[in-house]
């Protein structure tokens, strides 16, 4: 390795980062989180987002090896904090969530700069309609959700949600920044 940076190095550095002109100021967060991210997936759907509804399934393997592909969203329950996707049932990520039913999904929204990570088991959800036989309605149902804000003064926002077994469990918003030492 020399001290040079490559070609690829130098325009990943010099490309801006959460660029945006400029970000949301975080609103009032519902008590729970699936309503939360309703809001944030309509306000980039309004907003022309492209592939807004497109999300990050992390999955693993039965080797135990992370696995990850993007994926369409086909609903968010409420109530439930379920988040719905179709896949034939004999696909990879269908298996792997068969065998090893925790999994993950992200959202990013570079645009209003804003990220969504969930995480919890994954389940078929039979009440969810598909438009074939041949795909079958799967859901998240999260028992961890972090929302992340970016900000133009790079102090960026989180605020995380836990499931327990009486609701939910709220940070508020928090800065990512750790303090001056």
């Amino acid at each position: 390795m020399t001290d040079v940076p490559s070609p690829l190095v130098r325009a990943l550095v010099a490309h801006p980062v959460l660029a945006a002109p400029a970000y949301p100021a975080p609103d009032r967060a519902p008590a729970e989180p699936a309503g939360l991210f309703t809001a944030w997936l309509l306000d980039a759907l309004a907003a022309g987002v492209p592939d807004a509804q497109v999300l990050t399934l992390a999955t693993v393997d039965a080797g135990g090896r992370p696995d990850a592909r993007v994926l369409v969203l086909r609903d968010v329950e409420l109530p439930a904090a379920a988040w719905h996707f179709w896949t034939e049932p004999d696909s990879p990520k269908a298996r792997q969530f068969t065998a090893r039913p925790a999994a993950a999904l992200t959202a990013y929204w570079p645009a209003h700069g804003r990220q969504v990570r969930l995480r919890g088991p994954v389940r078929p959800s039979p009440g969810c309609a598909t438009p074939s036989p041949d795909l079958h309605c799967y859901a998240l149902h999260a028992d961890q959700v972090e929302f992340w804000q970016a900000a133009p003064d790079r102090h960026h926002l989180r605020r995380r949600h836990t499931r327990t077994p009486t609701g939910w469990t709220d940070t508020g918003w928090t800065d990512t920044r750790l303090p001056d030492r």
